[in-house]
């Protein structure tokens, strides 16, 4: 089974059967089978790119019925070119280790020390000393 995860601080699961069966709404002259890694990850972007909400809520990990078994298994092929997203195709019938990757490491994560909000920017060399809190307003203190 070939799942693709895409993580951006949500996690998201698209099994293999449900890319197989957007893949076939789609009508595609080209068998399911016969697609790349890359391809399968690109579609699972589109997916998730054409999803409602509601739709969307099936494939968050540990949000119904995803599970973390299903992000296990030997990474195939991953895309780590975009600074807001990260993909993964996991082979879940082979052995490999969990997919715990959250790629919020290229953020800073902030905290109010008013009201203990936190926050995140994504340039991590970003001047903070300008900033307000987006919950109380008040100036941040470094």
């Amino acid at each position: 089974m070939k799942n693709v995860v895409i993580h951006k601080v949500i996690t998201f699961v698209f099994t293999e059967a449900q890319l197989r069966g957007y893949w076939n709404e789609k009508k595609q002259k080209i068998p399911f089978e016969s697609l790349t890694n890359e391809q399968l990850m690109a579609l699972a972007e589109d997916m998730l790119a054409n999803s409602s909400h509601s739709q969307l809520e099936q494939h968050i990990l540990d949000h119904g019925w995803r599970v973390k078994e299903e992000i296990e298994g030997q990474v195939l092929a991953e895309d780590d070119s975009r600074e807001h997203v990260h993909v993964e195709l996991i082979d879940t019938t082979k052995q490999g280790s969990p997919s715990t990757k959250l790629f919020i490491d290229r953020l800073s994560q902030i905290e109010c020390s008013q009201c203990g909000f936190s926050f995140y920017v994504r340039n991590v060399n970003a001047d903070t000393t300008h900033l307000k809190c987006p919950s109380c307003l008040q100036l941040l203190k470094n």
